[in-house]
């Protein structure tokens, strides 16, 4: 069932999906553009909604294409492929770790913030929640680095790779990826992906996996880590869920192969 506020979102989909995907044949995946979204959109532009980004954004809500079985993939800015869906990945709480002894204690600035969202019963943005991960030591922690890394890449980029998904060969160079924190080290990079609460898991892993993809390309000689971190607040701590993600057979499959609970204690934030 759909409220009246995704009702519309879900008539789009479905329009396109049968436009699209329900006509495609024997093919493993169809190619759409922004051309073809325009005609579907203009229904919903009198009351404001014909905005293509309802084709961009949580479309692993939509069950027009959960039904199916079906996940787009970015080609470029205007250009996407509908594919059937790897198996999801499931976050579920890790059951390793604990309370965790901090590398560094957090700064005035980082424990203002903390006290700050606290009052209004939220968490802190994910720039701080990661810049805490990785100030407190947490990420080193993980994946075993002996030395401090240093942040040198993040926000909007291409992807500027070429993968095989079911047999099918897809350029995605020109397609957008956004990195939430890069960290580099002698001989590791960690790529992290920050999600500020413990029920935000229902997220396209294309998020973790092609920026992950470029960076292997693009330093061959470093090991490359893909990193997903769930966070939330409480009054007396920070509670970290870390991920490290790999590649699932051939495409855009991936695994966790390994997970940890942080708990960062924050007695001194009262």
């Amino acid at each position: 069932m759909t409220d009246r506020k995704t009702k519309w979102k879900e008539e789009a989909w479905e329009a396109l999906l049968v436009q699209k995907w329900d006509t495609r044949g024997a093919a493993c995946s169809v190619e759409y553009s922004v051309e073809d979204l325009n005609s579907i959109l203009s229904k919903y532009t009198k009351s404001g909604q014909g905005e293509i980004r309802i084709f961009h954004s949580g479309s692993t809500k939509v069950f027009a294409l959960k039904k199916r079985g079906v996940v787009k993939i970015p080609i470029s800015r205007t250009q996407w492929k509908l594919v059937q869906a790897p198996k999801p990945l499931e976050f579920k709480e890790p059951q390793e770790g604990g309370i965790f002894s901090p590398q560094n204690e957090l700064t005035e600035g980082m424990v203002a913030g903390i006290v700050d969202t606290l009052e209004t019963k939220s968490n802190p943005g994910e720039t701080t929640l990661l810049a805490i991960a990785k100030h407190t030591g947490l990420i080193r922690d993980f994946y075993t680095l002996t030395e401090n890394g240093v942040l040198f890449t993040g926000g909007r980029q291409k992807a500027k790779v070429t993968v095989h998904v079911n047999g099918d060969m897809m350029d995605m160079s020109k397609a957008q990826i956004e990195i939430d924190g890069g960290f580099e080290w002698p001989m590791d990079v960690v790529i992290a992906e920050m999600k500020s609460s413990f029920k935000q898991t229902d997220f396209d892993t294309n998020q973790a996996l092609l920026p992950m993809l470029k960076w292997k390309k693009l330093l061959p000689q470093k090991t490359v880590h893909s990193l997903v971190l769930l966070a939330e607040t409480h009054q007396n701590n920070i509670e970290y869920w870390a991920y490290d993600i790999g590649e699932s057979g051939a495409g855009l499959g991936a695994e966790i192969l390994k997970s940890k609970k942080y708990i960062i204690e924050l007695n001194h934030a009262h």
